[in-house]
């Protein structure tokens, strides 16, 4: 027992001050990275030791207490940013650890930035080899290349506990061309370290701040560390203390500015142990989204707030790696590693003004308008393996879908029938693990796919009508949610 406590005040969260930082936040004309007599100081942009905010002078000019183990950050006003290094990494941090300075001047440069703002939710890449990263390469790069954001967030577990493979990973990420603001994950963690203040080291070594916030076009985002590590390499879902003030302290000077703030975090807000008190702390915004990964899931959860406010609206984005890059592979050499939900591996696409927000999902390698996988009953004559799966029901796995939306399916006619919300085990999941069970995939050099046992929190399902006749048949699915601005159709053949 006093092993144990021992090893747990290794992680208690003490901080220390260390020097005064002072500095001047310019614009930077010429683009050389110092501030010339020519050039000017910016005002009221802010800078935090991640704690503390202060406001810059009427001559860009701030001071700021470093806290020991903390980056100094500006916080990005809207139509400028930071240097971008070589993997579009937004820069705007300093490392009193590595500078052994008192004084820096943070440039910031001109920055066009539409109205709407066009951002790439990335779930977890979960990246352990360079395998993964060819994955990655494959799944998102080669597609937002040409399909380019405005700027890319990937949510949390960035690797598999391989701190090493952050380079690699960054650079595909950044081939892409948009800037890129990282989320830190549980994976992404140095549990070794002794205190709390380091378990993010190698992460800001290459990201930067492991929580801070921005502004971008006509919305404000908020990203947050919510990991508290703990010993034998487990850790807690909640926000420190020191986070908790420069929560409070952005949205005491943000708040009269926006309705709506937009929150991106790796573990799941119904997670966090102490998620009311980030709750109360977000009252004054009338718009609160968030968006995080964690579960190789995807699902949206809502939060009542007080009468005359919205609900609190989670997006849950599910994994780019699907299921940890497991499972046979594809002829491109890439697993099928659906999520443990039935959904295909893939990323969201979020256009934001304010609070009016348009949420897509894309399955990588597959058609924008890939959103619905339907599962019919089929009777195989030659391969007869499958066939014991088959039941009386037509599946639907809407991806996008939330708990509102509405599902119909017709048989080839004009006539719709509403599906039933099914809390169940995806079907196509069940085939890919029959198939392993089978030996299907013993020769090839794969990780095995788990037992598929999570209940999808989008599937619906019909019983297929006794007095259909006999023969081929046009199944067709169509799903509508407003609110979420989702209107998907998809179509197949079923023989009865």
């Amino acid at each position: 027992m006093k092993k144990v406590i021992a090893l747990l005040l290794l992680f208690v969260v003490a901080y220390s001050f260390g020097q005064n930082i002072k500095g001047t936040v310019f614009l930077d004309e010429n683009k050389n990275g110092g501030i010339d007599a020519h050039e000017k100081g910016l005002s009221n942009v802010l800078v935090s030791n991640g704690k503390d905010i202060v406001v810059t002078n009427s001559k860009g000019q701030y001071a700021i207490k470093e806290i020991i183990g903390n980056l100094i950050f500006v916080i990005k006003p809207s139509g400028y940013i930071s240097k971008l290094n070589k993997y579009n990494i937004v820069q705007s941090y300093f490392d009193p650890r590595k500078e052994k300075t008192n004084m820096h001047d943070f440039a910031l440069y001109e920055h066009q930035e539409n109205q709407k703002t066009k951002v790439a939710l990335l779930g977890d890449v979960q990246v352990d080899i360079i395998d993964d990263v060819h994955h990655v390469a494959k799944l998102v790069t080669e597609e937002l290349v040409e399909n380019k954001p405005d700027f890319i967030m990937p949510l949390g577990d960035l690797s598999f506990d391989n701190l090493e493979i952050f380079d690699p990973l960054s650079e595909v990420l950044g081939l892409i061309g948009a800037p890129v603001f990282y989320v830190i994950g549980n994976h992404d963690l140095n549990f070794e370290t002794q205190t709390f203040n380091d378990r993010d080291v190698s992460f800001e070594t290459k990201f930067g701040p492991s929580y801070y916030a921005f502004e971008y076009g006509e919305n404000l985002f908020l990203i947050l560390n919510n990991i508290t590590p703990l010993p034998n390499r487990k850790y807690n879902a909640a926000i420190d203390k020191n986070q908790l003030k420069f929560i409070k302290n952005l949205v005491a000077l943000k708040k009269d500015n926006y309705e709506a703030i937009n929150i991106a975090m790796h573990i799941p807000f119904n997670e966090i142990i102490n998620k009311e008190e980030l709750k109360e702390l977000l009252r004054p915004f009338n718009d609160v989204f968030i968006t995080a990964g964690h579960t190789h899931t995807q699902y949206h959860n809502y939060y009542g707030r007080t009468i005359n406010q919205t609900p609190i609206h989670e997006l849950v984005c599910g994994a780019v790696c699907g299921s940890w890059w497991q499972g046979s592979h594809d002829i491109r050499g890439v697993p099928f590693a659906m999520m443990y939900d039935g959904t295909p591996k893939g990323y969201w696409l979020m256009n934001v003004k304010e609070n009016n927000r348009q949420l897509n999902y894309k399955v990588s390698g597959a058609p924008a308008s890939k959103q619905i996988n339907i599962w019919v009953p089929e009777i195989n004559e030659w391969d007869t393996s499958l066939n014991n799966l088959n039941e009386p029901y037509i599946y639907a796995n809407v991806f996008a879908a939330d708990q509102y939306t509405k599902v119909e399916v017709s048989f080839g006619n004009d006539k719709w029938f509403l599906m039933d919300k099914h809390e169940g085990v995806a079907p196509e999941l069940k085939r890919f693990y029959k198939l392993q069970e089978l030996g299907r995939f013993e020769s090839l050099n794969i990780s095995n796919t788990p037992k598929p046992t999570e209940v999808s929190r989008h599937l619906w399902r019909i019983k297929i009508p006794d007095n259909l006749n006999k023969g081929a048949h046009i199944v067709k699915v169509r799903a509508i949610n407003r609110n979420l601005f989702l209107q998907a159709k998809a179509n197949t053949v079923l023989w009865k």
